[in-house]
């Protein structure tokens, strides 16, 4: 699928997905990334939002970040409290939703230059 363009210069944005890959800004990614309007992490997250881990999602407290969404591929995978906890106790939001709609919500957040960060795991069926 892909998205209309959002108009906020310079940051990333979630241009489409299918099956097996995420496409940011021009360029074609086939794993699970973490994205942010200004930054991008590749090679941090494990392939499936079921082998999710705390220390996955640490690092990001460190960030200046008001929500964190999970998409955890074609379905909704609810993290464990414990996972989000630590994010949780600093007063950042953490939303977990299928890949689909966390590309969206990913999109509409940054164009509001809110602070929102996006871990995304890819899909496997055609949207």
């Amino acid at each position: 699928m892909d998205f209309r363009e959002v108009q906020n210069e310079g940051a990333n944005q979630i241009k489409g997905y299918g099956p097996g890959e995420l496409r940011i800004n021009d360029d074609r990614y086939t794993e699970p990334l973490v994205v942010m309007p200004e930054s991008l992490w590749q090679g941090w997250l494990p392939i499936r939002a079921g082998e999710l881990e705390t220390a996955h999602l640490e690092p990001l407290v460190e960030e200046t970040i008001e929500v964190l969404l999970i998409g955890t591929g074609d379905r909704l995978v609810f993290p464990e409290p414990a996972l989000t906890a630590p994010l949780i106790n600093q007063g950042i939001g953490v939303e977990a939703m299928d890949t689909p709609a966390a590309c969206r919500t990913f999109n509409i957040l940054m164009s509001e230059d809110r602070k929102v960060a996006a871990a995304l795991f890819l899909t496997e069926e055609a949207g």
